[in-house]
């Protein structure tokens, strides 16, 4: 499988995930342009959406850990660590 396969196999997790804690439009855009760029195999995209992923994620986790409202945390663990390695093999 390759690389951008798998992203396109845990993209809908990781969206799901975060849009269910955010509907910040800065972070929902940069899902939207992640979900063309994996369509279309742009890898220079897919690479500067996953980091901008990985800044906003690096942002907001102590936010998340201390919500009291999330019920999914470790979604958010499990999605924060799939970009950390999305980062590496498209790096």
């Amino acid at each position: 499988m390759t690389n951008i396969q798998e992203l396109e196999v845990e993209y809908e997790g990781m969206l799901g995930t975060i849009k269910q804690y955010s509907c910040d439009p800065y972070v929902v855009s940069y899902l939207d342009r992640l979900k063309l760029a994996i369509q279309n195999k742009e890898i220079n995209m897919i690479r500067t959406m996953i980091f901008k992923l990985n800044e906003w994620y690096e942002e907001n986790i102590i936010d998340i850990e201390t919500n009291r409202w999330v019920i999914n945390l470790n979604s958010h663990r499990k999605t924060q660590r799939l970009i950390r390695e999305f980062m590496f093999k498209f790096k």
